[in-house]
């Protein structure tokens, strides 16, 4: 019988061995987490990294087989952009207050939704913190948020351009009416 510190240790049981694959497989997913987080850090901070910084993506949906609706904002302005076969501007948003409403609104969204938590780690100090869940509930809220401020928006830009439509065909047709 040989001793190591405080345990002893029997020739021909397998304990010591299904200890240390314990141990092993721990400090594996310690180590696998740890450069998820790191990625994801590096990921965050290099957005953009070598490429035209005025120039960002701030979401998009894919419509098809090579085919997406595109929200980038550039100097300032929010283009939402129909992506195929080429590009096509569908909307843009140019008043100064609208974008940087908007623009605090996704970063707002996008810091919340970082580096999110599994979803069992979250539970075990939720119980601790009842704070958590309160903060959580306000950040699925900003993202309906934006999403419906950002749709609405849309919606009132297409309805305005609409009527601007109609009255440009409204006033050729007033001016045909008076040549003849």
């Amino acid at each position: 019988m040989r001793t190591y510190g405080l345990v002893e240790e029997f020739p021909g049981t397998g304990s010591g061995s299904a200890w240390d694959l314990i141990w092993v497989l721990f400090v594996l997913a310690i180590i696998v987490g740890l450069i998820v987080l790191v990625l994801r850090f590096f990921a965050k901070r290099n957005r953009g990294w070598g490429m035209n910084r005025a120039l960002r993506s701030l979401g998009g949906f894919p419509l098809g087989t090579n085919k997406s609706m595109q929200i980038v904002e550039w100097n300032g302005r929010i283009y939402v952009l129909g992506i195929g076969d080429d590009v096509t501007l569908l909307e843009s948003i140019t008043e100064p207050e609208l974008v940087a409403a908007l623009l605090a609104e996704h970063d707002s969204v996008t810091a919340n939704t970082g580096a999110s938590l599994p979803e069992w780690l979250r539970k075990m100090t939720q119980r601790n913190n009842p704070q958590n869940e309160e903060t959580s509930s306000k950040a699925s809220s900003n993202g309906t948020s934006f999403e419906q401020t950002l749709e609405n928006r849309l919606r009132q830009l297409s309805e305005r351009r609409q009527k601007v439509e109609q009255l440009l065909e409204d006033s050729r047709s007033g001016d045909r009416t008076d040549n003849s």
